[in-house]
């Protein structure tokens, strides 16, 4: 074997290597998101089921519970430090 056969096949090892992690890497980052995406889909059908509960109370002349919390998402971009943006997060919620 030459020295550039043996060049070609130590670079074609190497390329077979790195394939190989990618492609592990690959599995598990999809594996995760199938799992994610389950979590979402199990939540959402969740709170789907919940916002109907307070449709059907009221119609049957109930109530809805006070002890019941509303959730907020907001998605902030502050270029501040971490503890003023929980003070004006804490002035957000009064």
């Amino acid at each position: 074997m030459s020295s550039e056969e043996r060049g070609r096949a130590s670079y074609l090892d190497l390329l077979i290597t790195t394939l190989m992690e990618h492609e592990k890497n690959l599995d598990s980052l999809v594996e995760r998101l199938e799992r994610l995406c389950e979590n979402f889909q199990n939540t959402y059908e969740g709170a789907s089921a919940k916002a109907k509960e307070p449709a059907a109370l009221k119609e049957k002349g109930e109530t809805i519970p006070p002890e019941q919390d509303t959730v907020v998402y907001m998605k902030l971009k502050l270029r501040r430090e971490i503890d003023e943006a929980v003070k004006i997060i804490e002035s957000l919620k009064e």
